[in-house]
C-alpha cells in the first residue's frame, strides 16, 4: 500500500494556529503490515472462526460430513458469484444471475420431465439459453445505453415471470435424469463432485481474468472506460462478452442447483443465491488483491459466511440466521471496500 504525502513526512509540524498536535512518526513498517493485514486478514479471520467452532462443536463442526455439506451447499453460490464478478470487472452489474440460475434449473428439469429430452440435450439448450440472456443484457447496456443495474434488475423480473409461466407455478421433482441427481450427492476422495466442478470453473475464470488479454482488457475497462477506448480497446464488445459469460455461468449454476436440490421449485432461488454472491464478491474485493474483484477473494468471502452460518446452525440458531448473515456480510463488504479505497487514495 502506498503511503500518502503526509505519511511520508514523520514528525511534521502542525500549521500555526491549527490547534493540532504535531503528527507522530509512523511505527516502522506500518504501511507494510497494513497491506499484509488487508490482503490476508480475511483468511486469518476464517481460520480463527474455524478453530473456534471446532473447539465449541468438536463432534459436529469438525467432521468430514459437515465439510461435505458446506462444500456442496456453497458450490452453486460460488458459480453464481463468479457470474456476478465477470461484468463487475468492467464496472457493470448483472443482477439477473440469480433469476437466470433459477430459470435454468426449472428449464433443465422441464425439458427432461415434460419433453422427454436426454440430459445432454437439456444441458446444452440451457447453457445456450444462458448465453442468450447474457447477450440481451449486454446489448441493453452497450447498444441502448441502459444502466446495467436497472437493465438487469428488469431482466430478472422478466425471467422470474417466464419461469412462472413455464412451470405453471408447480415444482418438478421427478421425471428427469437420475444421473444428475446422483451426481449431486456423489463424492470423489470424500469431496463432493459439485465442489470439484465449482472449483474447476473458478480456476478457469481466474486464469482468464489474470492471464489472458480478455481479462486484462476487462479490468482496464473497469478502471477507466474512456482511457481504454483511447488505446484501442473495443469496450462495447468486451462488455457484451462479459455479460454473455455471466449468463452462461449462471445457467451452469442452475443445472448444478437442480443436481444439488433434486427438484426445481419456481420463485425460491433468485434472491436466495444473489445475496450470498454479492456478499462474496464484495468481500473478495477487500482482500487478497485489495481494490479489485478477484476469484481467490471471492472464494474466501463465500467461505467466511459459510463457516459462520454452519457454526450458528449447529448451535441451534433459527433458519433466518442465514439471510441475516448474507445481508450483514454484504453491508460489511461494501463498507470495507469503500474504506480501503479511501485509504489507498489518501482521503
Amino acid at each position: 500500500m502506498t503511503a500518502t504525502a503526509t505519511d511520508q513526512r514523520p514528525n511534521s509540524p502542525a500549521p500555526p494556529g491549527s490547534g493540532r498536535p504535531p503528527r507522530r512518526a509512523n511505527w516502522p513498517g506500518g504501511a507494510r503490515w497494513l497491506a499484509l493485514g488487508e490482503r490476508f486478514g480475511l483468511l486469518v479471520l476464517i481460520v480463527a472462526i474455524i478453530v473456534a467452532w471446532s473447539v465449541r462443536f468438536p463432534d459436529t463442526f469438525a467432521t468430514v460430513h459437515n465439510w461435505q455439506i458446506i462444500g456442496s451447499s456453497q458450490s452453486v453460490n460460488l458459480i453464481i458469484a463468479l457470474a456476478l464478478m465477470v461484468p463487475l470487472l468492467s464496472n457493470n452489474f448483472d443482477l439477473s444471475v440469480g433469476s437466470t440460475a433459477s430459470l435454468a434449473s426449472m428449464l433443465t428439469a422441464g425439458l427432461m420431465a415434460r419433453n422427454g429430452w436426454n440430459l445432454l440435450e437439456a444441458v446444452l439448450v440451457v447453457l445456450v439459453t444462458g448465453l442468450l440472456i447474457g447477450a440481451v443484457n449486454g446489448l441493453l447496456v452497450t447498444r441502448f445505453g441502459l444502466n446495467g443495474l436497472i437493465a438487469t434488475l428488469g431482466s430478472a423480473t422478466v425471467l422470474d415471470g417466464m419461469q412462472s409461466w413455464y412451470s405453471h407455478n408447480l415444482s418438478i421433482s421427478s421425471g428427469f435424469s437420475q444421473k444428475l441427481v446422483d451426481f449431486g450427492t456423489a463424492t470423489v476422495w470424500k469431496i463432493p463432485w459439485l465442489t470439484v466442478v465449482a472449483l474447476l470453473i473458478a480456476l478457469v475464470i481466474g486464469y482468464v481474468v489474470a492471464q489472458t488479454p480478455f481479462g486484462r482488457r476487462l479490468v482496464a475497462v473497469g478502471s477507466s472506460s474512456p482511457a481504454a477506448r483511447l488505446v484501442g480497446v473495443r469496450v462495447d464488445r468486451l462488455v457484451l462478452a462479459s455479460y454473455m459469460t455471466s449468463g452462461g455461468l449462471a445457467a451452469a449454476g442452475g443445472v448444478l442447483l437442480l443436481a444439488q436440490q433434486g427438484s426445481a421449485t419456481p420463485g425460491t432461488t433468485g434472491i436466495g443465491v444473489l445475496l450470498p454472491a454479492l456478499a462474496a464478491v464484495y468481500l473478495g474485493a477487500s482482500t487478497w488483491a485489495p481494490g479489485q474483484f478477484n476469484v481467490v477473494g471471492t472464494i474466501l468471502g463465500l467461505a467466511l459466511v459459510a463457516v459462520i452460518v454452519s457454526g450458528l446452525t449447529l448451535g441451534g440458531a433459527a433458519t433466518w440466521v442465514s439471510g441475516v448473515a448474507d445481508g450483514g456480510a454484504l453491508i460489511l463488504a461494501v463498507g470495507a471496500s469503500a474504506a480501503f479505497r479511501r485509504r489507498r487514495r489518501g482521503a
